[in-house]
This record gives C-alpha cells, structure tokens and sequence, in this order.
C-alpha cells in the first residue's frame, strides 16, 4: 500500500514532474499518430514533447527546494520552448500552476487543487476559440474531480482520481470534434496531458524518493492503430514567436491578431508571451506583434507541406532543402520537397525567406529601408523540427543544403541532425550551389524519390547531379556582392571602370567565381547566353532553368529564347523568381541561368 502523502516538499515535486513528462515524451510517436486536429499535421507529438523536454531539463536542473520556484523554473522553461498549438497551451497551464504558488515552500491538496483550478481557467482564456474535446476538456475535468475531493488529504488518493476523471474526458473527445470522430482517434493533446498525470501518479505511488527516476518506456495505453483523417487544411503556416517587454496584455495581443488567422494562443505573463497562430501571412502577425513588444523567435511551418507528406504513404525518403533554392512553388509542392528558411535582415529587423518575405516585399524594402540587409543561416530549431517531423513519418531524409562555402547553413543542418533522435537516418549533402543551381540538384532528388530510388543509391545519384549543375549569373551591379564579402571590391573597381559587366559561375568547390567579363553594355544578354552555350558546350539533351526578379519580363523572355536557339536539344525549360536570400548578394537585377545535361 502506497505511503499517504498530504505534502508536496520540493524534491517529491520535482521528481514526480519529471516522471510525468517523461511519459508524455515517451509516448511521442504515438501521439504524432493520432494528430488530426486542429490540423492533421502529425507533429502534436513533437510538439508536446518538446515543450516537455524544456520543462524536464529546467526542473532536473533547479536547486530550490521550495514549490514554487520549482514550478516557476518549469514554467518559465516550458514557455521558451513550447511548440505548437498542444505545446503552448501545456505552457500556459504550467504558468497558471507557477502563478498561484510563487510563495509556498511546500504545497498541499488544497494548496494543490486551488492552483489546478487556476491554471484550468488560464489556459481556457489563452486560446482565442476554446473547442470542449480538446486538452482544455482534460485539464478542466482533472480540476473539477480535485475539487469535488476537497477533503482528500492525501496525494496518493488524489492523482487517480483526477486521472481517472481526465481519461473519461480523452475517451469523450471521440465524439466532441468531427475530425476526431471520422479517424477513430482520441485528442492528441488530451492524451498527452493524461500522460502527464499518469506519470506523476505513478511516481507518487510506486516511486522513491531515494531512487532514480523512472524513465523506462511507457506501454501506450490508447488505440495505436487510428484512421486517416481528410481535414481541410484552412491556413497554411503554424506561427510562431516570443514576445518580451513590460505590463504586456495577452488578451489585447489575441484581440489584435484575431483576424489574421486560427487556432490562435497567446500564453506567458506581463513580461514574456508566447504567440502560436495558424495563419497564410507570418510577416503580418510578427509586424503587428511588434507593436506590443520585441519580437524574439520567430517560426512558421509550412502545415499544407506536412500533410501532402502524410498522405503520400507509399513515399519512404523525404527531400529536404533550404529557401538558398530557388524552385517554383508548384514544383515544390508536386515533388513534396521540404523547405526550411534562411533569415533575411535589415539592421535588427529579421525576416523568414519566402515566407515572412518575398521577393516583391525585399525589394520594396529595399527602396524604403536605409540599414543594410543581410542574411543568417537556419536556425538550429527549425532544422531540427524539420528533420524531427519528417523522421516521424519517413524512413529516410535527404537534406541538400546551400553550398558550405557560402553560408553556414550546411555545417548547421549537421549540427541538427547528430542532435536528433534517429539522425543517423538524415543525410546531409552539400549542393556546392545557390540559386537555381541548388534548386535544380532539389528537384532532380525529388524526381528519383518520387520514382522510388532510395538508400546510398539515392545518395550517390544525388551526388552525380552536384558534380555536373552548372549554374552562371549575369550581374549588372555588384554592390551588392561586394558589400555580402561575395566578391572582392577590386573587382566592381575595374568593372566599373573599363564598364565591364561580369559573369559569375560556381566553381567546383562551392564558391562563386568570376567567369569572364562581357565588355560594354549592347546586347549584354544574347551575349550572356552565347558565353553560357560555349562553356558547356550545346550537344545532347538539357535542362535548363531561369531565375529573375520578373520571370515574366522582357530580359528574362530574351534570355529564354537566346538559350533555346543555341542548346540543340531543351527536354525542360523552367523559370523562377530570385529570392530574397540570394537578391541581399546579387541584387534583384541579376539573371540566373543553371544547366544540367540529361543525356
């Protein structure tokens, strides 16, 4: 029989947290596979788990022997690295817990139950559209059971009693959302709250306090084996970001975002909120969240990418690149490629390439903006998001990655990938190209995979592709080269002095070099394209791709047609915009041309 508890001091809590998220993690997986809303994206689990991770280490980490500085370290933990909609909503419950015990040294049942109630509330008001059948439903059905057993002195009777009454509520979820009740599945979220309660009883009835805690795997107690839900996907990217400053509102911050998308929370305190929406434009919710505070942060994933891969089950290798590649957009989503995002700046201002800006934005910026803009890797959070959800679901992942000479991007997709679990399946290559270049080395891995080749054959297919892509610019201003480091001053000096215009080209180990010069400034473009023919020579069949700040102008239509009467034979001729991470080193007014020969 289980030793009566009426007390929570520090050390029992801590450990019995600790207990209770690692269950949540190691039901992760299982989670992600009954993720069907909000948005059947299949990362609830990751999510979850991540959130839980943050608050795991916080609390392994927290000298304090008093309550509730260890439920503020939690809290605060959670906070910094919630994810996700499930993920920022278990942040703000454990703020809720944390905000009404900052001054106990140890805490009772009722000390306990009145905090549980609190936090039940402040996570229902964190969320712009409270839905019943999701993890509000659990929490709210473990606070009301704590408080019908306002006598309960005792810790070890009290758990599963609100454990059994959050089960009850899982089990209703089924049929309190319609998305839920075609998959045949219970809430992702509820379930992984349960978990958390279930650990935490668990501890405080068979666990020491003298002995480790347990981190054993957890039998799965649900159904593992759900339908496949057909939920319309409303906004595609899940945004995020931290805000910090002083008397923060959060109900002013949702109020304000509220028409710019769904499944919106805004959980933290005064000084720090964490911002979670659904929305089509990110750019718009971190400008407008700027007005509260400083933007810290920021993410958006692409949902729509996430759950055209969920439905290709026959796929077993996912293709993954960074926004370096220039693709058109339909080709991305027809190869379901993955993409993560360089961060483009001007001064403090950061911007998520191609999501939060695009090339019609960068150039408007560019006219109204003074500070000089620049461009940073991925961050290691995105990267490893990515690589996380796609391992979830995918056997292997191919990550071709802006040539290393250039950014840091690659050693950074490295780093990633050896610090998830199962990286060990990611294979990280350098493209030794930008651009078009890099997109092309994308789509040709995305043609292989969609045609079934996997594994080392997949990879040194791959590999060929990097060694042959020829990829040429046409630059008719190299300020902006010569301001990104890209090319030496030197250069543009004698450039502009004998009015040379350059042709860059990338070399064979990654870099961008100075081709040639085309003298004077006639016919620049038929002349471009006769350099481009000499140097790769024009027999067999080619494909060959365009990028431009204007794909549909009368350059980019001239260098299309001077292309195709000297290459004897073109199997496929694309065009594509020049991102915003490329025009901050090339300018927006370059042509880009990138060739591969078929055969």
């Amino acid at each position: 029989m289980a030793q009566r508890i009426a007390y929570l001091d520090g050390p029992r809590l801590q450990r019995s947290l600790i207990a209770g998220l690692q269950r949540l993690i190691d039901q992760r997986e299982y989670l992600n596979s009954i993720n069907v809303f909000p948005v059947a994206d299949g990362d609830t689990g990751n999510n979850l788990a991540h959130t839980a991770a943050a608050a795991q280490l916080a609390l392994a980490s927290t000298n304090s022997a008093r309550t509730g500085d260890i439920l503020a370290s939690m809290a605060s933990a959670a906070l910094d690295g919630a994810q996700g909609n499930s993920g920022t909503l278990l942040a703000q419950f454990m703020q809720g817990l944390a905000d009404s015990t900052t001054t106990l040294d140890r805490l009772s049942t009722a000390e306990f139950t009145h905090a549980l109630s609190n936090a039940a509330v402040a996570t229902r008001q964190a969320i712009d559209n409270p839905r019943e059948g999701t993890i509000l439903s659990a929490i709210d059905a473990s606070a009301i059971a704590a408080r019908n057993y306002a006598d309960c002195d005792d810790f070890t009777r009290l758990l599963p009693v609100m454990l059994d009454a959050a089960l009850v509520a899982l089990a209703e979820t089924t049929d309190q959302i319609a998305a839920l009740r075609n998959a045949g599945v219970v809430d992702a979220g509820a379930a992984g709250y349960c978990a958390i309660l279930e650990g935490c009883k668990d501890y405080l009835l068979f666990g020491s306090i003298s002995a480790p805690v347990p981190l054993a795997k957890a039998a799965e107690i649900f159904n593992p084996h759900p339908g496949h839900a057909t939920e319309e996907i409303t906004y595609r990217f899940c945004t995020e970001c931290m805000l910090t400053g002083s008397l923060l509102e959060p109900a002013s911050i949702r109020n304000a975002l509220h028409p710019l998308g769904d499944s919106m929370v805004v959980a933290g305190s005064s000084q720090r909120v964490r911002i979670h929406i659904h929305t089509d434009d990110p750019e718009k919710v971190f400008l407008l969240a700027a007005k509260f505070g400083e933007v810290l942060n920021t993410k958006a994933d692409d949902m729509r990418s996430q759950a055209k891969s969920l439905a290709n089950s026959n796929k077993t290798v996912a293709i993954v690149t960074d926004s370096a590649a220039d693709l058109p957009a339909d080709l991305i989503m027809e190869l379901d490629v993955h993409t993560v995002p360089l961060r483009v700046t001007f001064g403090a201002t950061s911007y998520l390439d191609k999501i939060g800006m695009g090339p019609a934005e960068f150039q408007t910026e560019l006219q109204r903006n003074s500070a000089q803009p620049g461009t940073s890797q991925p961050t290691q959070g995105d990267l490893r998001r990515m690589y996380e959800f796609l391992l979830t679901h995918f056997t292997e992942v191919v990550s071709i990655n802006l040539s290393s000479k250039l950014s840091g991007t690659y050693q950074a997709a490295c780093t990633a990938a050896a610090a998830v679990q199962g990286g060990d399946r990611i294979q990280i290559l350098d493209c030794a190209n930008v651009s078009v270049g890099q997109g092309m080395i994308v789509k040709a891995a995305g043609e292989l995979a969609a045609a079934g080749m996997e594994g080392a054959e997949l990879t040194a297919a791959v590999r060929r592709e990097i060694a042959t892509v020829r990829t040429f610019a046409l630059v008719t201003d190299l300020s902006n080269a010569v301001r990104s480091g890209r090319l030496k001053p030197a250069i543009k000096h004698i450039a502009d002095w004998l009015h040379l215009t350059p042709v860059l080209v990338n070399t064979s180990t990654g870099k961008i070099g100075v081709h040639g010069f085309i003298p004077g400034r006639y016919r620049l473009i038929e002349r471009f394209a006769e350099r481009i023919a000499r140097a790769t020579g024009t027999t067999g069949v080619w494909e060959l791709a365009i990028a431009s700040s204007t794909p549909g102008d009368a350059d980019t239509q001239l260098l299309k047609t001077e292309l195709s009467t000297r290459y004897n034979s073109i199997g496929n001729l694309w065009q594509t915009e020049i991102g915003p991470a490329l025009g901050v080193h090339v300018g927006m007014s370059a042509l880009v041309v990138a060739l591969r020969r078929l055969n």
